[in-house]
Parts: structure tokens; C-alpha cells; sequence
């Protein structure tokens, strides 16, 4: 009897397999065979691909980890219905559909994460995220009607080329709501919980969210980008909510034992990272963050249940004296580097933390006493990094059109540069068995979790 529902199951599911991949590769065909002079949206292009690509390999993945499901016809057709919505978010350009899809695609999602019915912790899971994609719904449509009702007109292009002309007044309210929106979505403080809670999902939930879900706000961010830009308060707010987010996230990923709930904290970082790229203006640093995070990320998930029973690795020892001088001073020279170049702009910020990032790793790599050869390959593979993002951000720079990223505001880049040294002693001082204040750490490794009848989690 079993066999014959894995059977039934898998037929069931193939269709949606096929057309997914079908669609991929009809959009890759029409890319390659249309007209230079066409006229296309290169973001909803760009994030249109990630869905399809990583929704047709969350499926495949699907047919033989849901293939003794009860409910795998209902999760291939939520997952159908959920990149249908979302591709609509994509390419809409009215204003009503807009706001439809975008609602539709949270409800959708939250449906996928309370997937069995049977399970208390997905139906608590599933609740609290409607719960958050609610108050960002409310928020997305409060920003949308200001914009329609101001422009006299539904069409996106129409009411964003009025979006400068708007009273200071409405355009920071349209804009501040925008970024809650965003936020709510890319499960930022205090939304967060949302996306931690829902890793009780089955792993391949967890994995599509990556495919224009958890990471829509950012592609709000930069469809809407005239409406953020109109007013320097929501920059500063979407500012703010990105670089605590960042750090708190960090901290989950730090104390959690459990893989996906990790990588959960992970996700809430890079979102968080993702949103203060928007609010400096580095629009093609963050259309190039969505696609790399999605891609990466989408595979950490679908390769979790690998993780479970490994052999814990031995964590590094501390950066102590002068190898933590060189390191802090490597990372602050880059900084003097960006802040002194004229040519500096916010779309070089990434590229700053990511020397930073490298540096630490090279000077933990040295303390180590690793040998030579596996040096020279980390510093080639660093190398190898950097020519990647620098040339993923021009392909998002042609893709959007044009170079937005501003100059660099000099506090924004000590900013950050504070923020990445101070995560990064923090990471030093648990290395060296001193750990984090009990209070902190307690709040941080509870982040997420269900109320006591209902904990648990699936791998």
C-alpha cells in the first residue's frame, strides 16, 4: 500500500516539476533570442530566474524527500501557486495586483509551513507567520494607496514618477511603510520570528523561501527605489533595521546547536545586511546579494539533513596580540582606503567588509599554523571571491540600469566597519571559552522558539 502511494505521489508531482523547469527555460530563451533594444526590467528579470531555477530544484528535490507524505499533492500545489504569486510580484505593473500577489504569496507560504495539519508546532508556526505578513500587508497596501491616491493613476512607473513630487509629509509615511513591509518579509526585528519558528517546515520549505520570499523585501527596496529615495528619514529607518538585524542574527547563528535554525539566524542577517545596502543606496549590491544569498543559501538547506550527525569541528582558537592588531589594522586601512578615495560609493561597501572578512579568515587560517599550501589556496579562493562579486555587481549595475549607489556617507562606513569588528571580537571572546552575558545568551538561543506545549522541530 505504500508503494502505491509513492507512485501516486510522484505522478502527481512531475507536472509541476516539468512546468517549472519548462518556464526556466522559456525565460532563458527568451533572454538569449530578444532584441538589445528591448525593453525589459532588469531586477524582475534577474530575481524571476532565482525563483524559477530555485523552485525547480526545490521540486525535484521534492518528489523523493515528500514521496511518502500524505499531503505532497497539497504541497506541490501550494509550492505551484506559491511561485505563481510570486512571479506576479515580479513583473506586475499595477499597483492592485501588485498588492494582491504580495499578500497572496505570504498566506501561501504560511499554508507550506503549517504543511501537516497533524503537527501542533507547524500549525503554531504557521499562525505566527501570518501573524507578522499581516502587519507587513497592511503596511505594503498603506504605502500603495498613498502612491495611487496621489498619483491619480494604478500604473507603478506612473505613480513612482510622481514619487519626488509628493508632500514631505506623505512621502516619508509611503516610504517608512514600505520599509516595514520589507522588513516584516525578510523576517527582521521584531518580525523575526516568523522565519525561525517556521523551520518545523520540511526542509524544501525552508529552502524556496530563498526564491523571491524571505528575500522580496529587497526587491521591493529596489523597485520602489524613488519612493525610499524621496525621503532621507525612511534611508536612515531602513538604515537602522538592517544593521541591528544583521547583528542579531549573527547571534543566533553563534548559539543555536541546530543546523536549520543556524542558518535561519544566518538568513535574518544577511536580510538584515541586504535592507542597509537599500537604505545607503547600493541598489545593484543588493539585487547581486538577493541572487548570491538565494543561490547559497537554498543549498545549505536542501543539504542540512547531511549536517545531522557529523562530528562537531574543534572551534578555532582566538586571534591574541599582534595577530589581532594586524587584522584590526588591515580592516581599518580599507576603511581610511574608501573614505579618503573620492570615487568611493555605497556599492563599494560590500566589497569592504567582504576584505575585512577575508582578512579575519587569513589571520585566523596563520594562527592556526595551517600549512603554507593551505594558505596560498585560501588566498586564491579569496581572490577568486572578490573578482566574482566585483563582477556580479556590474551585471546588477547593467541590470538595473544605471549606477544608483550614492558616495559612501563616511559615517555609514565607520558604521559598519565598528559593526564588523565588534561581531568579530565577540566571536573571539566565545572562541576563548568566555562566552556571551547569560541574559543575552538565553534570549538569543530561545529566538524563535514555540511555546513550551508546542517545541519541536523537524530536520
Amino acid at each position: 500500500m505504500q508503494t502505491s502511494q509513492i507512485r501516486s505521489t510522484n505522478a502527481l508531482a512531475h507536472p509541476v516539476v516539468g512546468v517549472l523547469w519548462l518556464g526556466l527555460g522559456a525565460v532563458v530563451a527568451g533572454l538569449v533570442t530578444r532584441p538589445a533594444s528591448a525593453d525589459a526590467s532588469g531586477p524582475s528579470l534577474t530575481v524571476g530566474l532565482l525563483t524559477l531555477f530555485v523552485a525547480a530544484t526545490v521540486a525535484t528535490y521534492s518528489l523523493r524527500y515528500m514521496r511518502a507524505d500524505p499531503h505532497a499533492t497539497g504541497f506541490f500545489a501550494r509550492l505551484a501557486a506559491l511561485v505563481a504569486a510570486v512571479l506576479t510580484v515580479l513583473f506586475t505593473g499595477n499597483l492592485i495586483v501588485l498588492g494582491i500577489a504580495w499578500c497572496a504569496s505570504g498566506w501561501i507560504l504560511a499554508g507550506l509551513i503549517g504543511h501537516n495539519p497533524t503537527w501542533h508546532e507547524a500549525g503554531a508556526a504557521s499562525r505566527r507567520a501570518r501573524l507578522a505578513f499581516l502587519v507587513g500587508d497592511a503596511a505594503l497596501l498603506g504605502a500603495l494607496g498613498i502612491l495611487g491616491w496621489q498619483a491619480g493613476n494604478l500604473q507603478i512607473d506612473v505613480a513612482l514618477a510622481g514619487a519626488p513630487m509628493l508632500s514631505p509629509i506623505l512621502a516619508t509615511a509611503a516610504a517608512l511603510l514600505l520599509v516595514v513591509a520589507a522588513a516584516a518579509r525578510c523576517a527582521q526585528p521584531p518580525f523575526c520570528n516568523w522565519l525561525l519558528s517556521s523551520m518545523t517546515a520540511p526542509t524544501p520549505v525552508s529552502a524556496v523561501m530563498h526564491a523571491g520570499l524571505v528575500n522580496a523585501g529587497g526587491f521591493l527596496l529596489i523597485r520602489f527605489a524613488p519612493l525610499l529615495e524621496a525621503s532621507s528619514i525612511a534611508r536612515l529607518f531602513a538604515i537602522a533595521v538592517g544593521l541591528g538585524g544583521a547583528i542579531y542574527g549573527i547571534g543566533i547563528m553563534i548559539v543555536r546547536p541546530d543546523i536549520k535554525r543556524s542558518l535561519a539566524g544566518s538568513t535574518v542577517s544577511q536580510m538584515g545586511f541586504m535592507i542597509l545596502t537599500c537604505g545607503l543606496g547600493a541598489y545593484a549590491a543588493a539585487l547581486w546579494h538577493i541572487v548570491a544569498h538565494g543561490l547559497f543559501k537554498a543549498w545549505l538547506f536542501l543539504g542540512s539533513g547531511s549536517a545531522i550527525g557529523m562530528k562537531p569541528r574543534k572551534p578555532a582558537a582566538p586571534l591574541t596580540g599582534g595577530t589581532a592588531m594586524v587584522a584590526a589594522a588591515a580592516a581599518a586601512g580599507a576603511a581610511i582606503v574608501v573614505l579618503s578615495s573620492g570615487a568611493g560609493s555605497a556599492n563599494s561597501l560590500p566589497l569592504l567588509l567582504g576584505f575585512a572578512t577575508a582578512i579575519a579568515a587569513l589571520t585566523l587560517s596563520l594562527r592556526a599554523q595551517t600549512p603554507m599550501r593551505t594558505n596560498v589556496m585560501l588566498v586564491l579562493t579569496l581572490v577568486a571571491l572578490f573578482v566574482l562579486h566585483a563582477s556580479g555587481l556590474a551585471l546588477a549595475e547593467v541590470a538595473i540600469g544605471h549606477d544608483a549607489a550614492p558616495p559612501a556617507p563616511k559615517w555609514a562606513v565607520l558604521t559598519l566597519l565598528a559593526a564588523f569588528l565588534g561581531t568579530w571580537i565577540w566571536q573571539q571572546r566565545m572562541a576563548a571559552g568566555r562566552g556571551l552575558p547569560l541574559a543575552l545568551y538565553v534570549r538569543l538561543i530561545n529566538a524563535g522558539t514555540l511555546s513550551a506545549g508546542h517545541k519541536g522541530e523537524q530536520q
